[in-house]
């Protein structure tokens, strides 16, 4: 349950990173009525809403360097996704920088 309840709280906080950049994106086109950017920046206080408690339900079992490295670690997949998918091509750099945090979070998250 820990393990579904951190991968769940870091792919709502990586939502919201991606709903407040939306909100900012359709903030800045005076076509787009002020209501959208607004209800976007709502949903993302949501998700982060519930991605905290999410967390705060995993750390009754999973210790706190095995809990924010993982659920931190999904969140930046959520945000380089999104990047890739839909801003720009993710640069070598960046690639090899995701893949360090992610093999970090492999070792600190591996049974000792």
């Amino acid at each position: 349950m820990s393990l579904i309840a951190l991968i769940a709280s870091g792919m709502l906080s990586g939502l919201a990173s991606v709903l407040l950049r939306l909100a900012a994106l359709r903030a800045a086109t005076p076509s787009v009525g002020e209501w959208v950017p607004l209800l976007l920046r709502v949903a993302a206080i949501g998700s982060y809403g519930v991605g905290f408690v999410l967390y705060a339900l995993a750390l009754r079992k999973a210790s706190l360097g095995v809990a924010y490295p993982l659920m931190v670690a999904v969140s930046i997949l959520v945000v380089l996704a999104f990047t890739a998918l839909h801003e720009q091509v993710l640069k070598p750099t960046q690639l090899v920088g995701a893949v360090v945090i992610l093999g970090g979070v492999w070792l600190v998250t591996r049974p000792a």
